[in-house]
């Protein structure tokens, strides 16, 4: 009876070891599936990912380009139609999308600034066409600071180079009889001080050379009504 016991036990020692074995054998046998699909998970986003069928790079290279660019107001638009052209063909996609047009504003604004930096600093180049790129620039992305900064500055620009000569040339032509003492001080004033006229704008050669000419113009006159 002692014999068969042993046996039982025996019996029972096995039936576990096996049941043991049998689960670490499903254990791994899962482990393996999750990792084989995790794989495939991997690699599928991998080959989403390098579509060949796109031209994100050509797109992005056409925007780069445009900083080595003579600068052209039609540029924004047409690059901004071939973008959403090959979004619709389904070459990019509309994060791409995104991604491109932010460069392309960012990229654009800052040459629409060169620009207005160019009319500034004395260059001859055209003040209005310079307000109007500033205009399309401001429906591209919206009215902020920067943009009334420049315009504001290039108003002050005209007005130093154009309007205050026109000014001084108006009351020094009529002859002394036109000479006012109050008017005098004032035209004076703008011609030395350029109220409104960033320094650093005002100090360029152009506007040195204004200044020079208006306060000489000014004290012959202010001289020539008190001589007589």
């Amino acid at each position: 009876m002692v014999k068969h016991n042993n046996m039982i036990k025996i019996t029972e020692n096995n039936r576990s070891l096996v049941f043991l074995a049998g689960t670490l054998i499903i254990g791994i046998l899962i482990i393996g599936t999750l990792v084989f699909l995790e794989n495939n998970d991997v690699e599928s986003v991998q080959v989403v990912n390098e579509q060949t069928n796109t031209n994100y790079k050509d797109l992005e290279k056409k925007i780069e380009e445009l900083k080595n660019q003579n600068f052209n107001p039609t540029s924004y638009n047409s690059l901004a139609s071939e973008i959403d052209e090959s979004f619709r063909q389904d070459l990019i996609t509309s994060s791409a999308k995104t991604n491109l047009i932010t460069k392309l504003t960012s990229i654009y604004s800052d040459l629409v600034y060169n620009q207005c930096e160019f009319f500034l600093s004395g260059n001859n180049s055209n003040g209005q066409d310079v307000l109007n790129w500033l205009t399309q620039l401001e429906s591209i992305t919206s009215k902020n600071s920067k943009i009334d900064r420049y315009r504001g500055q290039i108003k002050w620009y005209n007005y130093y180079a154009k309007t205050l000569t026109n000014k001084v040339d108006n009351f020094i032509n009529p002859g002394i009889t036109n000479y006012d003492d109050n008017t005098y001080r004032t035209l004076m004033n703008e011609v030395q001080t350029m109220p409104n006229f960033e320094k650093g704008y005002a100090n360029k050669s152009k506007f040195i050379a204004i200044k020079s000419n208006l306060t000489r113009k000014l004290q012959n006159f202010n001289t020539e009504f008190y001589s007589n």
